[in-house]
Order: structure tokens, then C-alpha cells, then sequence
């Protein structure tokens, strides 16, 4: 089912991939992706993140008015947000993998997703390349890893376990990438790789009770712009914003799977009153928590 023209350049959400197999994840051919959905071939955003794998031809990919070239053996991440478009694409043949935000936070670290994508950000006014030329090898490996996963997506049934299993090649496979685009490119991390692991580890187990940034400092005994430097230069946002997201990730879980109240969310999450909750939600997700149950239940198999 095509998708509508993005006349109102509001993001596309995930739900406008109507023939998804796999709640939260999208598996197909490039060419598939780019026929059955029009409107993705010009200028669009949407709120999930993609990976682009080319075994074939050769283009370019403009993502926030800047142009990449692609050829055979070619990977290319694309986070949420982020203005791209395929208009220049002809005969040029690959994968695509499109998967949210909240199907791979089920069970892995947000904070490492972050790190992951945060190779296509421009930081500090230095363009990060998103797309990047693996040799046979590595893209062998990539690849092979790839079919794994539309193995399992094929033969998925709500019954089955292949949605973990799915999330778990997705996981080794964005392992993979953040050893690929490491070697690529010349971002200097030295000491901070540590911390940044033991930061994505303390976010995972606190976020729920802490939500100030001073319990994080006082952590590393490191000051608050100390350590939204560190974080901008990982993630291209401060500390503030991965922990909102890490909660709101959590408020979007509990209203899509469990019974708890709006008013039981809030307070399990440890926010002062309801009222602030909704109104975080809100401009967070651009909905009130009701309105997303009510929405997105529909769609969770």
C-alpha cells in the first residue's frame, strides 16, 4: 500500500509500513521498499531508524542536504529525524532494514543504539559520513548476517520466538557496525569509551528513580557540561534528552503491554504528579499517553 505524499512534512511513523510482517521491525529488498512506497524516493523524515545495505549499481543517497555516494558493497544508517531522499537512485539494487526505537530497547541498551547512529550526525560542524564502502569480506559478513534476520522475519508467527531471535541478530549486527564505522572514521574517543559504556550501563539500571543529570556527575565526579560534551560528541544530544527518551521509551512500553492506569505509569516511573507526566508525553511524543494506547494497542499483534 503506497504512502501518502508528506505534505505537512511531519515525520512518517512506522504504522505507514502496512505490509510489516513484525511489530517494531521492516525487512525488504531495496527496490521493493522504494516501489511499493513512492513517496520515500523524494525529501522525508520519519521517527525509526534504517539500515541500507547495496550489493548493486551505483548512486547517491542526500541525507540533510548532503550527497553520498553508494556502490556495491556500500552500508548506510539513517536515524530518525534525519531529512533524506532516493530521487537520484537508478538500478541500484540492496536491502533495507527498518526498525523503532522501542522493538530493539526491549531488550539492549538505548544508550548503545545512540552511539551507533550517532556516526551519520554532523558534530562539532564535522560531517560524519553515514555511508560507508566495506571490502568483500566484511560485507560477506554483513550480509550474511542480513539473511539471518529475513529468515526469521519470514517465518515469523506471533507464537514463535522469532522476534527475540530477530532482535538479537539486529543487536550483533549494530555490534558489527559500531566496529566498521569506528575504523572509518577519525573521531577521537580515547579514554571516554569506558565511560560511555558504564554510562549506557548506569542510564539502563537508574533511569527509572534518577532523572537529574547531578547523580550522573557525581557518578563520574566529572561537572554537568563536562558531561553533556561527552555525550553531544557520542550522541549529538545532551544527557538530559537520553534520559527523557529512556523514560518515555518505558511509558510507551507499559501503556502498549500492561494494564497499569496512566496515573500508575506516572507514579511507577517516579514523575511528581500525573499531570506533568501527560504534559512530558505529550511533547515528547506529540500525543497524550490515552490517545497512544488507544492508537498503537491496535497495532501490537
Amino acid at each position: 500500500m503506497p504512502c501518502l505524499e508528506n505534505i505537512d512534512r511531519s515525520p512518517l511513523h512506522f504504522s505507514f509500513l502496512r505490509d510489516a510482517k513484525v511489530h517494531g521491525i521492516y525487512y525488504t529488498s531495496l527496490s521493493k521498499y522504494l516501489k511499493r512506497y513512492p513517496c520515500v524516493r523524494k525529501e522525508h523524515f520519519h521517527d525509526f531508524y534504517s539500515i541500507l545495505l547495496f550489493n548493486r549499481g551505483h548512486s547517491f543517497i542526500r541525507i540533510n542536504n548532503n550527497s553520498f555516494e553508494v556502490n556495491p558493497g556500500t552500508i548506510c544508517l539513517v536515524a530518525p529525524n534525519q531529512l533524506h531522499s532516493f530521487e537520484e537512485f537508478r538500478d541500484v539494487g540492496g536491502t533495507a532494514i527498518l526498525f523503532c526505537q522501542d522493538f530493539y530497547v526491549e531488550e539492549f541498551s538505548f544508550v548503545r543504539l545512540l552511539n551507533i547512529f550517532s556516526y551519520t550526525s554532523s558534530i562539532n560542524g564535522h560531517i560524519n559520513n553515514p555511508c560507508i564502502s566495506l571490502s568483500d569480506s566484511d560485507f560477506e559478513s554483513i550480509t550474511s548476517l542480513s539473511r539471518s534476520i529475513e529468515t526469521e522475519y519470514e517465518k515469523y508467527t506471533p507464537s514463535n520466538n522469532s522476534s527475540p531471535i530477530i532482535r538479537s541478530l539486529l543487536n550483533v549486527l549494530l555490534l558489527k557496525f559500531a566496529g566498521l564505522y569506528g575504523e572509518k572514521t577519525d573521531r577521537k574517543v580515547n579514554g571516554e569509551h569506558s565511560l560511555i559504556h558504564e554510562l549506557s550501563r548506569m542510564v539502563d539500571f537508574h533511569f527509572v528513580n534518577e532523572h537529574q543529570i547531578g547523580f550522573y556527575t557525581s557518578a563520574f565526579n566529572i561537572s554537568e557540561k563536562q558531561l553533556n560534551d561527552i555525550c553531544n560528541r557520542h550522541f549529538s544530544c545532551g544527557l538530559k534528552k537520553i534520559l527523557t527518551d529512556r523514560l518515555m521509551q518505558e511509558a510507551r512500553k507499559l501503556l502498549m503491554s500492561s494494564g497499569m492506569t496512566v496515573a500508575e505509569i506516572s507514579y511507577k516511573l517516579h514523575f511528581d504528579d500525573n499531570s506533568y507526566f501527560n504534559k512530558v508525553f505529550k511533547r515528547q511524543i506529540g500525543l497524550t499517553p490515552k490517545r497512544f494506547r488507544e492508537i498503537h494497542r491496535k497495532l501490537v499483534p
